[in-house]
């Protein structure tokens, strides 16, 4: 290490980094997992509160695991509300009664 780059450093502190200190494919690695997290948990974020999921949003807000839970929530949680929806549609079509729209079911 050369004297001058120890000295910059120990003016800095030890665990300082200076932006031109990363090489170049580190900060295109480091963007482009702030991109995949971003595009995760706004998809997962609108979907649980789009379904009413309280704590799975409050749970996809506050935890940070680069789009692992956000996924695991769109692909079992926003996925079985999902279907639940579609099949009841679909036994409406098939039934051909229509659809309630919040009134009491008439028998």
């Amino acid at each position: 290490m050369r004297l001058s780059t120890f000295m910059r450093n120990h003016r800095r502190g030890a665990l300082s980094i200076r932006m031109q200190d990363i090489p170049t494919s580190t900060r295109v690695l480091i963007a482009t997992a702030i991109a995949w997290n971003m595009a995760w948990k706004g998809v997962s974020l609108w979907h649980a509160s789009r379904n009413g999921d309280k704590p799975w949003f409050v749970t996809l807000l506050l935890t940070n695991t680069l789009g692992v839970l956000d996924g695991a929530y769109l692909f079992t949680a926003a996925r079985r509300q999902r279907l639940a929806q579609r099949t009841e549609k679909e036994f409406l079509l098939e039934t051909g009664e229509p659809e309630q729209l919040g009134h009491p079911q008439e028998t």
